[in-house]
């Protein structure tokens, strides 16, 4: 098994050493700033950022890795994805289902908001309160007519405008009763 005298100073007991480090050859120190690891892994710095909040890259202090930490983190990662073939686990049926429905979502949602921002769509809100206004003025106008009715026709009496009036009051109330 051929190793690098860095790596297995790093791994310790995971790795076993083949040959001994030169005395005068530079090792690897045991922190590193996020620029250096990233450099030393040959990752971008947002890839780094990334490994950081999922717990891969290992802070030892403020803007500093801890270097031993991170690769065995790193390298469990890479044996743990090489394992599953580079997937999060076995692809069924149903996961395909699913994603496929999730893309089908994702269309919808962007189609729906394109359609909005182009003015071809208004919202529930806006048709509610349109609406709430247009039958707030259809009752009011319906409930104007026997007075008007008295006005236009002077011989019916009173007791003549007043049925009028109870009938579209009941035809209203009906309405909103949903009858």
């Amino acid at each position: 098994m051929l190793t690098y005298p860095e790596l297995a100073d790093l791994l310790g007991p995971m790795v076993q050493q083949t040959e001994k480090p030169a005395v005068d050859q530079p090792g690897i120190s045991e922190t590193m700033t996020e620029p250096e690891l990233s450099a030393f892994f040959g990752l971008t710095a947002a890839r780094m950022r990334q490994l950081a909040r999922d717990g891969v890259m290992v802070r030892s202090s403020r803007g500093r890795f801890d270097v031993r930490k991170s690769l065995q983190n790193y390298l469990s990662r890479l044996r743990d994805g090489a394992k599953l073939g580079g997937k999060a686990g076995p692809v069924t049926d149903e996961l395909k289902a699913e994603k496929l429905r999730l893309a089908r979502e994702q269309a919808d949602k962007l189609a729906i908001n394109n359609a909005a921002s182009r003015g071809e769509m208004v919202s529930t809100a806006d048709v509610v309160k349109e609406w709430e206004n247009v039958l707030r003025d259809v009752r009011a106008a319906l409930l104007a007519v026997p007075s008007r009715i008295g006005s236009k026709l002077p011989h019916l009496g009173a007791h003549d405008v007043a049925e009028i009036g109870a009938e579209i009051k009941a035809a209203l109330a009906g309405l909103a009763n949903g009858d």
